[in-house]
């Protein structure tokens, strides 16, 4: 990857499946399953599939757990969609702590 990782990371940048293998820990056929359950979203036709830059973060998270867990890629993909899940409630429940002080 020629760019520093927080140049890449924005709504509008793309990478090739190479650079999310490359970057993320993960192995291609695990993005391509990930892929299957939903929780990359790529852009084009495999197999030269672009996923948004952002798509790099969940990526190394999967790694991290699949490392730390010992997960398969669906336990992965229900865990991922869990992280998700408590990561919105923590954002919400800031934005309402913080229109109480207000």
């Amino acid at each position: 990857m020629t760019q520093t990782l927080l140049q890449i990371l924005d709504a509008e940048t793309f990478i090739a499946m190479d650079e999310l293998v490359q970057a993320s820990g993960l192995a291609r056929e695990e993005v391509v399953e990930l892929v299957e359950y939903g929780v990359f979203h790529p852009e084009g036709a495999a197999p030269a599939w672009r996923f948004r830059s952002q798509t790099l973060v969940v990526a190394r998270r999967a790694a991290r757990l699949r490392t730390d867990f010992g997960l398969d890629i669906s336990g992965l993909a229900v865990a991922l969609a869990y992280v998700e899940r408590i990561e919105a409630l923590e954002r919400r429940i800031r934005e309402l702590e913080c229109a109480l002080l207000r």
